[in-house]
């Protein structure tokens, strides 16, 4: 999804360009599959790895994205269930736990809030409210970091993600992307 950097204050422009620049630059290291079927599972690793390396400046952040990602195993389309987002989210709690200063633990705040939001989200679709409202407390106490950050791109990602209180971000207002493919918000 294209980034206008044009459209946001000095200050935020100036953090929009540095992570576009942090993306365009990554050379993902995974190696392509021959099988057809696995461009989908490719593109989802490799976007992920990226969001990852465009939210640190830290040298050694491509490869301990590929090694996130690698042990992660994102679902490529999470169908609108609980289980990837929790899984999700579930990993980068346990990561951030582990790396606590870590290249990502500024950017995993607002992961883990915006996975436990789309997975509270989706235990409401699917009928099991207690789980919702577990997973929506959870939420609930990650955005305060993220909202806190020091990097203002994070703090402002986390600000519209408490102001639209939604997993996916409405067709009509994306602009920030820091997340998930199409189908799963642009956080």
């Amino acid at each position: 999804m294209p980034i206008d950097p044009a459209l946001y204050s000095a200050d935020l422009r100036a953090e929009v360009q540095q992570y576009l620049r942090r993306a365009s630059a990554y050379q993902p290291k995974r190696a392509v599959p021959s099988a057809r079927d696995m461009g989908m599972v490719y593109a989802a690793q490799v976007g992920y790895e990226t969001r990852l390396v465009a939210n640190s400046n830290d040298p050694s952040a491509p490869a301990l994205a590929q090694s996130y990602v690698t042990r992660l195993r994102p679902c490529y389309e999470w169908e609108g269930f609980h289980d990837c987002p929790e899984r999700e989210a579930r990993f980068a709690d346990e990561y951030q736990a582990d790396n606590p200063n870590g290249p990502f633990s500024i950017y995993l705040s607002l992961l883990t809030a915006h996975r436990w939001l789309c997975a509270a989200e989706a235990y409401d679709y699917e009928g099991k409210l207690d789980d919702a409202q577990r997973s929506r407390h959870l939420y609930e106490q990650r955005l305060p970091v993220a909202r806190q950050s020091r990097v203002l791109l994070i703090r402002t990602a986390a600000e519209q993600l408490a102001v639209r209180g939604r997993c996916a971000i409405p067709r009509s207002n994306r602009r920030i992307f820091i997340g998930r493919p199409r189908s799963h918000g642009h956080l």
